[in-house]
């Protein structure tokens, strides 16, 4: 019989491309702001070496598919609680920072129009952000927190309104964003130094976050001759992964939270090659690295 699943993922896989970009897009600027970690140099490349981005698989769509839809049921709920969002998708263009974008939405209270955010994310990430300063946990939810002072900026308004989406049980959440001056002023700083290296056909300085590097899709033609850490492994233990999965869900407990860390890392120290991991481990990925201070790990929710 044939397999439904791989029809679904090769039509997936046609929706995959690389789409000319010749503007700061305001859903990426996030990660070249240096004050968020990210990488000036990438933001240069989106411009100049679009043709050469590495592209994501079948099912990474199948992950950004899922995220529009979570975001029309979201605007479904909203419209049936009479929440009037207008202006949905709406494209702009700031010509002075050659920034482009286009808003979720914008809700609308006493004559003046906020621009909202919808984000769906995975559980742990969902409980995990309850603040701004949350948002700067990860480099994707660092964009997110740009990409919204920069659609603040653009229009003048001084809030903004992110709708965050549980997946797994549809529980909404909601965080009223302040303008802060000064991540929106790092943000066109940096869409400046892209321009000007863009007209000039020069560089930035490379970073040097193996972590932010090792993400990058541009990371084979900015560091060609770098290996990429060791192959990833993927492994079949839900004993291991329930164990990450307490340790992650433990909130007061802080003793217990230290005991069960202390045997998730010995676990990846031992099963790491020349101190080094890669490893899928049901819904999450774990990274091992070894340096100075001697073997670290990092975890996060595919």
């Amino acid at each position: 019989m044939r397999s439904l699943i791989d029809l679904v993922l090769a039509q997936k896989a046609t929706k995959i491309n690389r789409i000319p970009c010749y503007v700061n897009r305001a859903s990426s600027i996030g990660y070249s702001v240096p004050e968020l970690g990210g990488c000036l140099r990438r933001g240069v490349y989106e411009r100049t070496s679009w043709q050469e981005k590495e592209l994501h698989d079948a099912k990474t769509q199948l992950i950004f598919d899922e995220g529009n839809n979570q975001e029309r049921a979201v605007l479904a709920d909203l419209a049936e609680a009479g929440v009037p969002i207008i202006e949905q998708q709406t494209a702009f263009w700031w010509e002075k920072y050659r920034i482009s974008g286009h808003v979720d939405g914008k809700y609308v209270e006493d004559g003046v129009a906020y621009p909202v955010e919808i984000k769906s994310m995975h559980p742990a990430i969902f409980d995990g952000i309850s603040t701004l300063e949350d948002f700067k946990k990860h480099p994707w939810t660092r964009a997110y927190l740009a990409q919204i002072v920069i659609y603040m900026l653009c229009q003048g308004i001084d809030k903004g309104i992110f709708i965050l989406k549980n997946k797994s049980n549809g529980a909404l959440k909601q965080i009223t964003v302040d303008l802060d001056y000064d991540l929106g002023e790092a943000c066109l700083k940096t869409c400046e130094a892209i321009n000007k290296h863009v007209e000039d056909k020069t560089l930035p300085e490379r970073i040097t976050d193996v972590e932010v590097c090792a993400k990058c899709p541009f990371k084979l033609i900015c560091q060609p001759e770098k290996s990429w850490g060791v192959p990833l492994k993927i492994e079949d233990d839900p004993a291991f992964e329930e164990r990450i999965t307490e340790y992650l869900n433990v909130k007061d407990a802080e003793v217990k939270c230290k005991a069960l860390w202390v045997i998730i890392k010995e676990r990846c120290k031992t099963t790491a090659v020349d101190g080094a991991l890669n490893s899928v481990v049901g819904k999450y990925h774990i990274i091992g690295t070894t340096d100075g201070r001697g073997f670290s790990v990092k975890i996060e929710i595919i």
